[in-house]
């Protein structure tokens, strides 16, 4: 083990994980938020996209075992409510994006 450490610590390995290091604490220093956003992101991609994506996977293993006619329905039904729920996401975003990034400006100033 310690064989393949030494080979692998070389000149270039040595620099890109300080150049790495010294960008995330440049990056954390300078901008606190960062972390919280960094932290928000893992915790929607984590639990509330898997949470959907499982609903989904449900879903579709529930249609497998349903008449053809039933997956006629329901498909069509859900690709116009997922549309509809992501043009609503896209007018609240436009509408409140601008309002919530004034409020955390005015915060970090």
């Amino acid at each position: 083990m310690w064989q393949r450490f030494r080979k692998w610590l070389n000149i270039d390995h040595i620099v890109d994980v300080s150049v790495d290091l010294f960008l995330i604490l440049f990056d954390v220093l300078s901008s606190p938020i960062l972390i919280v956003m960094r932290l928000l992101r893992y915790v929607i991609g984590k639990y509330l996209m898997d949470g959907v994506k499982n609903k989904i996977k449900k879903l579709l293993h529930w249609l497998q075992t349903k008449p053809r006619w039933v997956s006629w329905i329901v498909i069509p039904v859900l690709i116009y409510a997922v549309a509809h729920l992501l043009v609503l996401m896209w007018i609240f975003g436009q509408a409140f994006g601008e309002f919530i990034m004034d409020e955390w400006g005015k915060n970090n100033v």
